[in-house]
C-alpha cells in the first residue's frame, strides 16, 4: 500500500516536472551481488567505496554490519556537493562496517533541490535518502516513499535507541506529527550558531565602546558610516552588511525582536509581521538604510558580499557564523590590524537581550520504502551513534586529521596547515556530512580559531539569550512537524502570503513604496490571505512539540 501511494505521488510530480525529467539518464549497477536501479542526472557516474573488496575480519572488531559485502544506492548532498565515495573517511566506513555506498546523484551537479525532484520524478528512490528539508523528507514518509523506523530502531540500533530515549529534544526533531520517525538527524551537543561580529579596530580607532543595546549601536554604526574608521579618506564604509540567504531580511528586523517568520511568544506561536515590534522595527530598519548604515546593496549583493566587503576593509557588523573570524588571519597582511570580534546581541528597543540561531541538525537520511535489506541498512546508520562511527564523522581518520594528547582529540599540527579551513578540509575528507550522528562539542570547537572560540564560549556561557524548547531553527524558519493536512493547507496559504510579505519589505526598506501609508492595508491584506488560519496551524505543531 505504501509503495502504490508513492508511487502515485511521484506521477503527479512527474507530470509537474517533465521538461527537468527529459534530461535523466536511467540505468543499474551491480555490486557485491546487490542490484541498485535507479536515476541520475545526465552524465552522472555513480561512486561506490572498495567495501566489495575487503574481507570480514579486516575490519575493527564489532564494527562488521554485514557478514558479507553489501552496497546501497544513496541520494545525499551537502551545500550543494554531492556524497563522494572515494572520500577518504568514507573508504575507512566501508572497510570497517562492510558497508558501500553509490551516489545516484552526479558528481558535477550543483543543485541538491533540482537532483530530488528528478529522483522523486522518476519514481525510483535511492535506498537511502539524505535531504536538507525536513518537511520533504517527512512529505515523503507520508507518502509511503520512506519507510517508518520506529520499530527498526528498536531492534537494530541500541546506540541510536539510546540517545533518543536521553535527549528528549533530539527524539522531537526526528519524529514527524504521526508518531513515526522517517529520518535520523544529526544530534548537536552545542546550542550556539551564529555570533553578532563587530570590527572591533575599529571602534579602536575612533574612541568608541562596545554597544550594548540596539540605540548604541546605530550610534556606533552611524560613526563607521560618517567618520572614516578604513582611513582612506572615502565614505566607503558599508557599517551593517549580511550575506544573501533565506534569513537574510530577517537579520534587520532580528534586532528589534521581530522577523518575516512565525515565532514563539509566551508559550503561543505568533505571525510577526502581525506585530507591534515588526511596526516599530520596520520604522527603524527603514531609517538606518536611509541613514546608510544598512548596505545599500544588501538584496543584491550576493553571497559573496562577505568576501567583497571584507577584503575592501569596507565591512564593519554582521550576524554569522564562526567562519566571519577568520579574516582577522586570511586578511591580516593586507589589512593590519584587523579585528573582528564577537561580542553579546545588543538588547532590543525592550531591553531584551536574545540571541535567534541555533545549531539546527542539517536533517539526516531516511530508508526507501523500495530497499530490500532495511535491518541492515538501519545496522549502518547505528553505527554512526557508537563511540567509533561517532568518532570518524566527528574528527576524521587518527593519525591523518588528529591525535589523542594527555587523553583528549586535538587535530594535528600537519593537518591545521593544510590549505583551507579545518572544517572545510574536514568535510573534503568526508567528516561532518549532513547525516545522523552525534555532533560534539569538543570537536565543533576544534576548528575554531581563537577569536571564534572566545565566541562560542560567550554564547555558550549565556544560554538566557535563547528561547527554551524552541523547535529547530533553520535559515530563520522554525522547521515544525505538520500532519499532511495540515502541511498542504498551510503550503497553500503561506504559498500566497510569503512571496507578497517579502516583496512589501523589499520594497519599504529601498524607499519604493510608504511603509506608513501601506501598514494599514498591509494588515488588511494578510488577514484576507488568511494568515490566522496558518497561526493556528503553526501553533497547533508547536502545541504538539512542546507535548
Amino acid at each position: 500500500m505504501m509503495k502504490k501511494k508513492f508511487a502515485a505521488a511521484a506521477l503527479a510530480l512527474t507530470l509537474m516536472a517533465l521538461p527537468l525529467a527529459a534530461c535523466q539518464n536511467t540505468g543499474s549497477s551491480t555490486t557485491a551481488g546487490t542490484t541498485v536501479a535507479g536515476t541520475t542526472a545526465a552524465g552522472a557516474t555513480t561512486q561506490a567505496t572498495n567495501a566489495g573488496t575487503e574481507t570480514p575480519g579486516t575490519s575493527a572488531a564489532g564494527s562488521l554490519v554485514s557478514a558479507d559485502p553489501v552496497t546501497f544506492s544513496i541520494f545525499l548532498s551537502f551545500n550543494n556537493i554531492a556524497f563522494d565515495s572515494s572520500w577518504p573517511v568514507w573508504q575507512e566506513i566501508a572497510k570497517r562496517t562492510n558497508v558501500s555506498l553509490e551516489s545516484v546523484i552526479a558528481q558535477s551537479s550543483s543543485d541538491e533541490s533540482q537532483a530530488f525532484q528528478l529522483m522523486l520524478s522518476s519514481g525510483k528512490l535511492a535506498d537511502i535518502v539524505g535531504y536538507v528539508s525536513m518537511s520533504e523528507l517527512e512529505q515523503l514518509g507520508y507518502d509511503g516513499g520512506l519507510l517508518p523506523l520506529n520499530d527498526l530502531i528498536k531492534e537494530y540500533a541500541p546506540d541510536l535507541q539510546a540517545m533518543l530515549d536521553a535527549d528528549p529534544a533530539f527524539k522531537r526533531t526526528a519524529t514527524a506529527a504521526d508518531g513515526n520517525i522517517y529520518f535520523i538527524p544529526r544530534n548537536f551537543e552545542n546550542r550556539f550558531a551564529e555570533f553578532y561580529w563587530i570590527r572591533q579596530d575599529w571602534l579602536d580607532k575612533l574612541n568608541l565602546q562596545v554597544p550594548t543595546t540596539v540605540e548604541e549601536l546605530h550610534d556606533v554604526l552611524l560613526a563607521f558610516r560618517e567618520q572614516d574608521p578604513n582611513g582612506n579618506g572615502e565614505k566607503d564604509e558599508v557599517p551593517f552588511f549580511d550575506r544573501a540567504g533565506s534569513k537574510q531580511q530577517d537579520e534587520i528586523l532580528n534586532l528589534w525582536d521581530s522577523s518575516l517568520e512565525f515565532y514563539p511568544r509566551e508559550g503561543k506561536m505568533t505571525y510577526e509581521p502581525l506585530g507591534e515590534n515588526f511596526k516599530y522595527g520596520m520604522e527603524q530598519a527603514i531609517k538606518w538604510y536611509e541613514e546608510g548604515i544598512i548596505d545599500q546593496e544588501y538584496f543584491t549583493r550576493g553571497a559573496k558580499g562577505r568576501d567583497t566587503l571584507m577584503s575592501a576593509n569596507q565591512g564593519g557588523f554582521t550576524h554569522d557564523w564562526s567562519s566571519a573570524s577568520n579574516y582577522n588571519n586570511s586578511l591580516q597582511a593586507e589589512i593590519p590590524g584587523l579585528n573582528m570580534t564577537a561580542i553579546a546581541p545588543p538588547a532590543d528597543q525592550n531591553g531584551v537581550v536574545k540571541e535567534r540561531s541555533t545549531n539546527n541538525p542539517g536533517v539526516g537520511w531516511g530508508i526507501a520504502s523500495t530497499a530490500e535489506n532495511p535491518e541492515t541498512i538501519m545496522k549502518f546508520f547505528n553505527f554512526f551513534f557508537t563511540e567509533e562511527g561517532a568518532e570518524l564523522m566527528n574528527w576524521g581518520l587518527e593519525g591523518e586529521t588528529f591525535e589523542e594528547v594527555d587523553g583528549k582529540k586535538q587535530l594535528t599540527e600537519e593537518f591545521l596547515k593544510r590549505e583551507g579551513t579545518p572544517i572545510g578540509n574536514l568535510r573534503a575528507m568526508g567528516s561532518r556530512y549532513r547525516i545522523g550522528y552525534p555532533s560534539t562539542l569538543e570537536a565543533e570547537l576544534s576548528t575554531y580559531t581563537e577569536f571564534a572560540r572566545a565566541a562560542a564560549e560567550l554564547y555558550q556561557g549565556n544560554p538566557e539569550w535563547y528561547v527554551e524548547n524552541l523547535p529547530p531553527y533553520a535559515d530563520g524558519k522554525l522547521e515544525l512537524k505538520f500532519t499532511e493536512e495540515e502541511s498542504k493547507e498551510y503550503s497553500r496559504i503561506m504559498g500566497d502570503v510569503a512571496p507578497y510579505v517579502l516583496e512589501k519589505y523589499q520594497s519599504w526598506i529601498l524607499g519604493t513604496a510608504d511603509f506608513t501609508a501601506e501598514y494599514d492595508g498591509f494588515i488588511e491584506e494578510l488577514n484576507r490571505r488568511n494568515i490566522n488560519r496558518a497561526v493556528e496551524i503553526v501553533d497547533a505543531a508547536y502545541q504538539r512539540y512542546l507535548g
